[in-house]
C-alpha cells in the first residue's frame, strides 16, 4: 500500500506491535501467539510457505512490465497474448527462486521437498494472476481512464507512492518518486487508448528493487500493516492480498479479518506525516478482496462500515494491550473455565505449555512432538542453571547520575539512560525501547530502582528499563528488598534440546547489511530465545539442528520486549553440542 518511511529501533522490530497476521493469530490461540510472535519461534518450511512468498513476487514482476506502445496491440485479446508469452520465463525464475529459498531455509518440514511443485503449477498461478489484472485494465479502459487521465498525462503517476515499474526508478517509502509523464500518453481530451488504461490500472504493489519495509505504521506505531496491492485508478481504493492457493469453497474467515484490518489501517493513516503527498484525492477504501492463484478464484470481504472505524480502533487498541501485557504463565491454563483435564479450552491447542496446533501442515506438531523427547535427557548439575530460574527483574539501589540521551543504542534507535553506582560498583541502565521509561532524565541521587531487567552488552553490565520498571527516591522506596549491583548476574550458562531454528537478515534503515541466527532451547524447565548476531555466528552455532542437545557457558543475558533472550558473545560464550538429532544419530 501507499507506504511511509520504514520505523527504525523498537518499532521496526517489536514483536508486540499489531498486525493483520498477529491479529489473526491472537484469535486463533493465544499461546501460539505468544510463542510464535512474541518469543519468535519458527516452524519448520513446507513448500507452500515458500510458494505463496515466490507467487506473490512473481506476479508482481510481471505487472511490472509496460506494454509496447504498439499498434499490433490493439485490443485486450493483443494485450493478453502479448503478456502471457513472458509466463513462461516468469515461471523459471520463480522455479529457481523456489529451490534458492528452500535450500537457504536453515529448517524444513521433514519428508517434503521442493520438489512437490512442478512447473505446471506454478505457470497456472502465474497466468491467473496476469489475467485477473488485465480485467482490471479492462474496466479502466471502459471508464475512459477514469478520473485520474489527464493527471497521468500532464506529468507521469500523480500518486506519492507510485506504482513500481519496470521502466521507472523504484520509489523509497516516504521518498518522492520523481516521475514525469514521458513517452505514450496521448494530448489531452483524447479518448484513453490501451496503453493507458494498463498504465493507470497497475496497481501499488510492493516493490522486490526495494530494501526498506514498504508498510504502513500507525500514527502512533503500535500497529502496522503490509499488504499486497492497492488499485487507485477509479478514484477510490481497492485493497488487495495475493494468496497461493484455491480460494473457492474455502473459509476466508481470515482473510476477512486480515483484510478489514488493512481497511482500518489505510483510514486511520491518511494524514501521517511520513506519508509523500499525492497530486490527486487517492479516495477512500471501497472494496476489499484476495486474489485466490490456484484457482483465480476472487473473495471480496465485507467493509468495515465507515462509521464503524473508530469504534475499531479502539477495539484493536485494546487487544494490542491485551497482547503487550500477556506472559506465557497467563496462557497455559485457564482458571476461570478449565476443561476436566485442566488444560485451556482451545479448539486447536492441547498443550500444557506450548501449542501444538499444525501451523507447519497437517501431521507436524513442531513442539510436542520435540518436548517428549526432554524426558529422556539427563539433568545437568551445576555450573548449569535451569531455564525455568534464569535471572528475572531484580531491585537495585544506588546513585543515579550522568543522565545522558537520546542517543542510539545498540539497535539504533534513541534511547535514554544515565550511570548508576553503589559502592565501588557501577551500571548502566537505559530504556528498554523508545519512550518506554521516559522518567529517567527527571531522577537524581540516591534512588530504589524496582523491576530492572539485568543485562549485559559488549562486557558492561547494563539494567533495562520498561513500563514494568519504576524508579523511586530513597526515602520512598520503603523496606523494598533489593540485590547488590555486584551480585547481579548478568551471564547465563544453559543445558537443553533446541526444539526450533531460525535466520534472518536484511538492511537495516541505516543502509547497513545485518544477519542474526536464532536458537530457541528447551529443557523441561522453561524455553529461552537464543541469538547469534553477525560475528557471533560460528560454524557451530549455525550449524544447530532441532533435536541437538547443546550445552551454552557464558552466553550473555539481554532483554527484547520484556522476555529474557541469550545472546553469544564471540569473545567469550562456548557452545558444547552433545548429541545430533534422531533422524541424524542412526
Amino acid at each position: 500500500m501507499p507506504v511511509v518511511k520504514a520505523a527504525s529501533g523498537v518499532f521496526a522490530r517489536s514483536r508486540r506491535r499489531l498486525s493483520a497476521s498477529s491479529s489473526v493469530t491472537w484469535n486463533r490461540c493465544s499461546r501460539d501467539w505468544f510463542l510464535t510472535r512474541r518469543m519468535g519461534m519458527q516452524v519448520p518450511a513446507h513448500p507452500e510457505m515458500i510458494l505463496g512468498h515466490v507467487i506473490e513476487e512473481g506476479v508482481i514482476r510481471l505487472l511490472m512490465h509496460r506494454i509496447p506502445n504498439d499498434p499490433s496491440i490493439a485490443d485486450i485479446d493483443a494485450l493478453s497474448v502479448w503478456l502471457l508469452k513472458m509466463v513462461t520465463k516468469a515461471t523459471e525464475e520463480a522455479m529457481a527462486d523456489l529451490r534458492k529459498r528452500w535450500k537457504n531455509h536453515i529448517w524444513t518440514a521433514e519428508e517434503r521437498d521442493i520438489e512437490e511443485i512442478d512447473d505446471e503449477r506454478v505457470s497456472t498461478m502465474l497466468e491467473n494472476g496476469v489475467k485477473m489484472q488485465i480485467e482490471v485494465a479492462k474496466q479502466c479502459l471502459q471508464a475512459g481512464g477514469g478520473p485520474h487521465l489527464e493527471a497521468f498525462r500532464r506529468d507521469g503517476d500523480p500518486f506519492g507512492t507510485p506504482a513500481p515499474c519496470w521502466d521507472e526508478q523504484p520509489a523509497n517509502p516516504g521518498e518522492p518518486a520523481g516521475r514525469t509523464a514521458g513517452d505514450g500518453w496521448a494530448a489531452a481530451g483524447e479518448p484513453c487508448t490501451l496503453w493507458e488504461a494498463w498504465e493507470i490500472a497497475r496497481p501499488w504493489m510492493k516493490d522486490p528493487r526495494v530494501d526498506a519495509a514498504q508498510r504502513l505504521y500507525h500514527p502512533e506505531r503500535w500497529a502496522a500493516g503490509e499488504l499486497d496491492v492497492a488499485h487507485r485508478w477509479s478514484g477510490n481504493v481497492e485493497i488487495v492480498d495475493i494468496k497461493a492457493n484455491k480460494g473457492k469453497y474455502k473459509n476466508l474467515s481470515g482473510v476477512a479479518t486480515q483484510l478489514r484490518f488493512y481497511q482500518w489501517l489505510w483510514y486511520c493513516t491518511r494524514t501521517h506525516e511520513g506519508r509523500t503527498p499525492s497530486r490527486v484525492e487517492e479516495g477512500a477504501v471501497t472494496a476489499l478482496k484476495s486474489w485466490h492463484m490456484a484457482d483465480a478464484f476472487l473473495h471480496e470481504a465485507d467493509l468495515i462500515p465507515a462509521d464503524e472505524l473508530d469504534a475499531e480502533g479502539k477495539k484493536l487498541r485494546e487487544l494490542h494491550q491485551k497482547m503487550t501485557a500477556a506472559g506465557i504463565s497467563d496462557l497455559c491454563l485457564d482458571a476461570d473455565s478449565p476443561s476436566e483435564d485442566g488444560l485451556l479450552p482451545c479448539p486447536h491447542c492441547h498443550g500444557h505449555s506450548t501449542c501444538d496446533y499444525p501451523r507447519a501442515g497437517a501431521g507436524e506438531h513442531p513442539m510436542h512432538s520435540l518436548l517428549s523427547d526432554t524426558s529422556g535427557m539427563n539433568p545437568v548439575g551445576p555450573p548449569f542453571a535451569p531455564i525455568g530460574e534464569l535471572p528475572s527483574r531484580v531491585n537495585i539501589r544506588g546513585r543515579l547520575h550522568g543522565h545522558w540521551g537520546p542517543l542510539p543504542n545498540h539497535f539504533g534507535e534513541g534511547v535514554c539512560g544515565a550511570a548508576v553506582t553503589a559502592g565501588e560498583k557501577t551500571a548502566v541502565i537505559e530504556e528498554m525501547g523508545v519512550g518506554l521509561h521516559p522518567n529517567i532524565s527527571d531522577s537524581n541521587g540516591d534512588v530504589v530502582i524496582s523491576g530492572a531487567a539485568p543485562g549485559q552488552w559488549r562486557g558492561m553490565v547494563r539494567f533495562y528499563l520498561d513500563s514494568r520498571s519504576e524508579i523511586f527516591s530513597a526515602d520512598d522506596a520503603g523496606d523494598l528488598e533489593v540485590t547488590r549491583l555486584g551480585l547481579v548476574p548478568t551471564r547465563a550458562n544453559v543445558a537443553g534440546m533446541v526444539v526450533s531454528r531460525g535466520a534472518t537478515s536484511g538492511v537495516g534503515v541505516n543502509g547497513r547489511q545485518w544477519s542474526m541466527s536464532i536458537a530457541h532451547i528447551w529443557d523441561g524447565t522453561g524455553l529461552v530465545e537464543v541469538v547469534a548476531f553477525g560475528r557471533g555466528r560460528s560454524e557451530s552455532f549455525d550449524a544447530l539442528r532441532v533435536g541437538n542437545e547443546i550445552r551454552l557457558v557464558a552466553a550473555e543475558l539481554g532483554w527484547r520486549e520484556g522476555i529474557a533472550q541469550l545472546r553469544i558473545d564471540p569473545r567469550n560464550t562456548r557452545l558444547t553440542v552433545e548429541s545430533k538429532p534422531p533422524s541424524e544419530a542412526s
